[in-house]
């Protein structure tokens, strides 16, 4: 089975598991939104941590999905999964399309397999043409 978190500062994780569950209906994500008192209390992320990490069986898969590479989230998930011998993939610097690939794809995980899904899902500069009355939807499609 595979579980997913999404850890982030702030409300990002929250935020993105509430855009999985209204594009999918899917709701078995769990997240990490830290250090909202504004402090660097590591407590808010252990306790949950642990939790999933905890909750991955044998077989199961854990994909851990990080805002920020170099974080203070990233790297506490970093430390903490590096004294696990549970089958865990950390995702960084992750976006609402990248995180819906991953949670939504059916192929097998494996390190090369998520980096074929990352590649997918590029970011990019959206520019419509300049000097147009109307607009349509092919203009957003192209």
């Amino acid at each position: 089975m595979r579980k997913f978190l999404i850890a982030s500062h702030g409300k990002f994780a929250s935020g993105l598991k509430s855009s999985i569950k209204i594009l999918t209906g899917k709701t078995n994500i769990s997240t990490i939104d830290a250090y909202l008192d504004g402090s660097e209390n590591k407590t808010n992320i252990d306790v949950p941590l642990n939790k999933f990490l905890d909750s991955l069986e044998e077989k199961d898969i854990g994909i851990i999905f990080t805002d920020l590479i170099g974080g203070s989230v990233n790297r506490e998930v970093m430390l903490k999964i590096a004294n696990t011998t549970k089958n865990v993939f950390v995702i960084t610097s992750v976006n609402l399309p990248t995180v819906l690939s991953v949670v939504l794809d059916g192929g097998e995980m494996s390190e090369k397999h998520l980096n074929e899904i990352i590649n997918k899902c590029p970011v990019q500069v959206s520019k419509l043409p300049k000097k147009q009355d109307s607009l349509s939807d092919e203009d957003f499609l192209s």
